[in-house]
């Protein structure tokens, strides 16, 4: 057997019942053989000490990080993404009740920001390489390969490679294109990938829908490349313009792009099929945590009231258009 790497497992944990199930058929089905440490990140405190303690005696090397977001100090509240009422995903789907979506979305994209607010813990900067899965990440059946070992030649890898066919995709990359076409200009990038080179050079927005993305729910990381200078710069410059907090920019669309920035072919594909991989348990399910309005702060309350108040204008005064976005 080849000796292990330097490498640990991230999963970001909101929903308790199913990271049971997810942990216990993720070490049934490959961490036995490889024993990985795991590293539990919650943006609040979700396991009480008698829960830990469990975990820890039935796994071992299982860590836990309870890590406090915020909202970044250049984003106002009204500039988040769920006030984009003429956004149809937007006005469907997000209130400030899924702020933590938009945390999730900072905590991985900022994949080396280590001990940053709301970002990976400090202690995971000693790993070469990191995995990332949800907690509803589903593996089915045994893989008996050590999945870190094709970080030595790529930058990343993921369970799947994927060209996202749905229709609102675009929806939360409102902006993404014009970034990266500035970003590539002012620093005067040669893109390396032909696919993403062509599809500026075209100053086609909706074809960067056509790239392959990797999961962003089963994603390996050779932190060499994400803990680099060039890299370091391209996710202050994202920051700075608040793409995740104010369009919902994912994970996997500012990785991958920046990757094939700078590579003709970044990310290796182990190419699961769905009998041995799926994206989400069937137990699954969305959480709204209302409970969690009555730990707001007041100010925070008075943010919400106001948008619920601003959602009711425009609902009323341009009763017309949001129907066609119902």
């Amino acid at each position: 057997m080849s000796k292990k790497l330097n490498a640990a497992i991230i999963i970001l944990v909101s929903r308790k019942k199913v990271f049971y199930k997810t942990l216990r058929l993720f070490f049934i089905n490959w961490n036995n053989k490889f024993q990985y440490p795991i590293h539990v990140h919650t943006f609040e405190n979700i396991f009480n000490e008698v829960e830990i303690e469990s975990l820890q005696k039935k796994y071992k090397k299982i860590f836990f990080h309870y890590i406090k977001p915020e909202i970044p100090k250049n984003i106002k509240f009204e500039d988040l993404f769920f006030f984009r009422f003429y956004n149809k995903f937007a006005f469907k789907s997000f209130n400030p009740l899924r702020l933590n979506y938009l945390h999730m979305c900072n905590f991985t994209s900022n994949i080396s920001s280590f001990g940053k607010i709301g970002c990976i813990d400090k202690e995971l900067k000693k790993y070469d390489y990191l995995m990332r899965i949800d907690d509803d990440s589903w593996f089915k059946k045994k893989i008996k390969k050590d999945l870190f070992f094709p970080l030595k030649k790529f930058p990343m890898a993921s369970g799947k490679l994927t060209i996202t066919r749905s229709s609102k995709i675009h929806l939360t990359r409102e902006k993404l294109f014009q970034f990266i076409k500035r970003y590539v200009k002012k620093n005067k990038i040669l893109v390396k990938n032909r696919q993403l080179k062509r599809i500026l050079s075209q100053n086609n927005e909706r074809m960067i829908n056509n790239l392959q993305f990797s999961l962003g729910n089963f994603d390996l990381y050779n932190m060499k490349e994400f803990k680099s200078n060039r890299f370091k710069k391209f996710i202050n410059a994202v920051n700075d313009y608040g793409g995740i907090y104010k369009y919902r920019w994912a994970d996997y669309d500012l990785l991958n792009i920046y990757l094939y920035m700078f590579y003709s072919k970044p990310l290796f594909d182990f190419e699961l099929h769905e009998e041995i991989y799926s994206p989400r348990h069937p137990d699954s399910y969305k959480i709204f945590n209302y409970q969690g309005l009555l730990k707001l702060k007041q100010k925070d309350l008075f943010n919400v009231i106001i948008f619920f108040v601003k959602k009711m204008i425009f609902k009323f005064k341009y009763k017309y258009f949001t129907n066609e976005l119902k």
